[in-house]
């Protein structure tokens, strides 16, 4: 396949709510960004994240057009390059990003686009042929995405959080992407505005209620499990905020592949087999934020000696203690493990199909803990199918299934033939037998729990003294634009008992 056959691959693929095949494909999309907000931050914020996004909708999106007037960056690249003007910067971003996948400009030009979003002020005037149009807002904790007919009333941009802009950037992504992909229920969204402080949704942009300052705020070490695509989300929205002090442990044993790209924000293509973990550090670390990346698995992680960890993280860890623990994995083993690890605020990011959640684990009675409904993996049963299926495979097909999957044919035939367990073959068998079946993912959906998450993380520390009560489930519905939270019962069956500890 190519590389964007390979980016690709994980958004074409069948979800709920979806249309089988591509409605309309290879779109071109003009970004307007006004003149007030290409130079507050909160504008930059929001285009560059779309920028970040679209890019990476390869066989979806094929050209992106960015107009608006030459300014001096504000911002933090994903990347951690410095960046040159504004918005002169963006095109460097998706080179980054995809390569040559995809092709960018910053030159107005008078073709026709598919779709045109309005960064700010709806100006029609400055594309009379635009498509289907769309207005993004998004300022501190707000954010609205809706039909040009229905953008009025917006106050100018004068904070600098990324919650809203990053969240407005992934709604408007999302109305690209469903459109192009095309939708069986659900709805596009005309009116959409969000407060991520208090929770609630309002097509009126005055009355969503506005959260406190994040920039200057200090932020507790916070250990983060899985550094894929929520993690990556993650990472993003803290490298922005602004943060006076903070400090991550990304913990992740995984390395990007390519179709890793379409989702994590904070990878390049340059980064392709190399530990997840690295490029989310070097991202949070260009915005002077320490990080310790760790590329093993979180029982490793507290065996380990830890060279390099903060000490005093490092002598909490030796009394295995833990603050904050954010779960961004996706097998019930791995959340098994981080729920045994008691640690005193517990958080949890995940998506399925178009929707992003962020759950709160509070440990108090009838409420779910982690590994509630999340059962370890029965690792041994699938690695004996897998064993059984090899050896009624001819020789010569068996190389090549083994070679085809990446595996070391050599190593695993040695295993099969009878050597020793422990070796590498069986490490590598077990490895590709419980290896996650590749599901449909895409980048404003993790880009949606990572927000999510933050807001959270952010009300229950920095702002716990203040920050309105909501309940321990969080869910946005980019199918619909629903934004909703609910509580989460135990489960009986919690391997962890976790309602008897």
């Amino acid at each position: 396949m190519t590389l964007e056959e390979e980016i690709a691959q994980r958004h074409l693929l069948a979800a709920d709510g979806l249309e089988a095949s591509l409605q309309s494909e290879q779109q071109s999309v003009r970004i307007l960004v006004s003149e007030r907000w290409a130079s507050s931050k909160s504008g930059q914020m929001l285009a560059s994240c779309l920028v970040n996004l679209l890019c990476r909708q390869l066989k979806l999106v094929r050209h992106i057009e960015v107009v608006a007037p030459e300014t001096d960056v504000l911002i933090q690249s994903p990347s951690g390059d410095d960046l040159s003007s504004f918005p002169a910067c963006l095109q460097a971003l998706a080179t980054w990003a995809v390569k040559d996948a995809i092709s960018i400009s910053t030159i107005q030009t008078t073709v026709k686009a598919d779709h045109t979003i309005f960064v700010g002020t709806f100006s029609p005037e400055l594309n009379t042929d635009h498509g289907h149009a769309l207005v993004a807002i998004g300022d501190g904790w707000r954010a609205w995405v809706g039909d040009p007919a229905n953008s009025k009333g917006f106050t100018p941009p004068t904070l600098t959080s990324p919650l809203g802009p990053f969240l407005a950037a992934a709604l408007a992504a999302g109305e690209i992407f469903k459109r192009t992909r095309g939708i069986r229920r659900g709805k596009y969204l005309s009116a959409a505005g969000y407060s991520l402080w208090s929770g609630a949704t309002s097509p009126d942009w005055n009355l969503l209620e506005e959260g406190p300052t994040v920039a200057g705020s200090v932020l507790p070490p916070v250990h983060v499990i899985g550094a894929g695509a929520v993690g990556n989300a993650l990472a993003y929205v803290f490298a922005n905020l602004g943060l006076s002090d903070g400090y991550c442990i990304l913990i992740d044993d995984d390395k990007y592949d390519w179709t890793n790209l379409n989702r994590c924000l904070l990878a390049g293509w340059k980064d392709f087999g190399r530990y997840k973990v690295d490029a989310t550090a070097r991202a949070l670390r260009a915005a002077g934020l320490g990080a310790f990346p760790f590329s093993a698995a979180i029982k490793s992680y507290v065996a380990d000696a830890r060279n390099g960890l903060r000490a005093d993280v490092a002598r909490q860890v030796d009394d295995l203690m833990f603050q904050i623990a954010v779960s961004c994995v996706d097998k019930g083993i791995s959340r098994q493990d981080i729920q045994g690890l008691r640690p005193q605020l517990l958080l949890g990011g995940s998506t399925l199909n178009l929707q992003a959640k962020a759950n709160l684990y509070p440990g108090r009675p009838g409420a779910a803990c982690l590994a509630c409904f999340n059962p370890a993996e029965r690792q041994g049963e699938k690695i004996r199918a897998l064993e059984m299926q090899l050896r009624n495979m001819p020789r010569t097909e068996r190389i090549c299934f083994l070679a085809g999957n990446g595996l070391d044919a050599q190593a695993v035939e040695e295993y099969l033939s009878g050597a020793k367990c422990g070796g590498l073959g069986e490490a590598a068998l077990r490895d590709f037998a419980n290896r996650p079946t590749a599901e449909f993912s895409v980048g404003f959906v993790s880009l949606g729990a990572g927000i999510l998450l933050a807001a959270t993380l952010l009300r229950n520390t920095v702002f716990s003294a203040t920050a309105p009560r909501h309940r321990d489930m969080t869910t946005l519905n980019f199918l619909n634009g629903g934004l909703s939270d609910s509580d989460i019962g135990a489960d009986e069956a919690c391997e962890q008992k976790c309602q008897s500890v």
